[in-house]
């Protein structure tokens, strides 16, 4: 072994037994903290998207970009492909970048988060959602509360029942956690993940956007709601997502766990030749 070689592996062990030696309820809450963090910044992210784009909007210049569905071709994206951004960055890196309670779920059913992170966690987003609503109305001042934009809450079509709300939310998180979990099975898929899930996000607030809300997380509206004092349909958004979640990974996981009874044996070696005098 070289030099170099050994400093590295030195280094490794004494990383190793840093993390060890770290309680685990420190790791914990630095993570929780983390996702906290993280869902406030993706909140303001999608906030100022709302102001800017949303709440600027003016159908009486006409044309496709004065149209809700206009907007929405410039809001998905930048919604969808943030959550890729968090995903990716080095903080998402240690918690897996959740920002979404449903995702939590998930996580921990896929084997990925640990059962006592999961509490903390989903408090971390939750908080984490309201702390980027005040960001958003501290930074943009009375605009952010008019009713074009009103703190970004999301309001379903006139004529969508809350059982219509909810199943669409339900499957489209349902699909979300599905294509998450083969990517974070699969050592192949498992780096086009983010950009996978952003990309279903980005797809589903085009397609139901103006419709349902198109969101599928419950941090996503529940700092909107709770400052916009709109709570009437907080629960469908709220529980929703993590139903679609949790079957999910009851599919996914068995689809797996078949995989792993049905896949052939490795053959024995045959044993080497000896040699004969």
């Amino acid at each position: 072994m070289t030099r170099t070689s050994m400093k590295a592996a030195t280094a490794k062990d004494a990383a190793a037994k840093d993390v060890s030696a770290t309680p685990s309820w420190r790791r914990t809450l630095h993570s929780a903290l983390l996702e906290l963090a993280l869902t406030a910044a993706m909140l303001f992210v999608v906030a100022t998207t709302v102001r800017w784009l949303l709440g600027t909007l003016d159908p009486a210049n006409g044309g496709w970009w004065n149209t809700p569905e206009g907007r929405l071709l410039a809001v998905a994206p930048l919604s969808g492909y943030t959550v890729t951004a968090v995903m990716l960055s080095p903080w998402g890196k240690v918690t897996g970048g959740h920002i979404n309670p449903a995702i939590t779920l998930a996580m921990w059913r896929y084997g990925r988060t640990r059962g006592r992170d999961v509490a903390p966690f989903i408090a971390g987003q939750l908080i984490g959602s309201l702390l980027g609503i005040a960001a958003g109305r501290l930074v943009w001042g009375p605009v952010f509360a008019s009713p074009a934009v009103d703190f970004a809450v999301i309001r379903p079509a006139p004529g969508w029942s809350w059982a219509v709300v909810a199943v669409i939310e339900t499957a489209t998180m349902f699909v979300i956690v599905a294509v998450a979990g083969i990517g974070v099975s699969s050592r192949r898929l498992g780096p086009f993940t983010p950009w996978a899930v952003g990309t279903m996000i980005a797809t589903q607030i085009i397609a139901f956007g103006t419709l349902s809300g198109g969101i599928a997380n419950p941090a996503r509206e529940f700092g909107p709601a709770v400052f916009a004092g709109a709570p009437s349909l907080l629960p469908v958004y709220l529980l929703a997502p993590p139903l679609g979640a949790l079957a999910a990974t009851v599919v996914i996981n068995g689809i797996n766990s078949r995989r792993r009874t049905t896949a052939p044996a490795p053959a024995a070696k045959e044993p080497a030749p000896t040699s004969r005098p």
